[in-house]
């Protein structure tokens, strides 16, 4: 079991519900426990990588990698996943520090 965090953004249009709906359904389904009391983030219990969480959401909701941006980490490798479109992916990686 690991521990994750997870953020994204959808962008704001006639579909968006559709897919809010379905992301959120299915982390809720692969996570072992789940925190998400604030918006647009989770921090989660799940088996699996970043990469394979991030891949999951990505092919099991209405996802679309044209308009919306997720970003899964892994807290305890310290190894992180993304999906659309990133602007400052160095920025990031300083952030992170990884």
């Amino acid at each position: 079991m690991g521990h994750f965090v997870i953020t994204f953004r959808f962008e704001s249009d006639k579909e968006y519900q559709k897919r809010y709906d379905s992301f959120v359904k299915r982390v809720d389904e692969i996570a072992v426990k789940v925190w998400s009391e604030t918006s647009s983030f989770y921090a989660i219990e799940a088996t699996g990588t970043a990469e394979s969480i991030c891949e999951d959401l990505y092919l099991r909701t209405e996802f679309s990698v044209s308009r919306d941006q997720m970003l899964v980490i892994d807290l305890d490798k310290k190894q992180k996943a993304t999906k659309g479109e990133i602007n400052y992916p160095n920025t990031l990686n300083a952030c992170l520090g990884f």
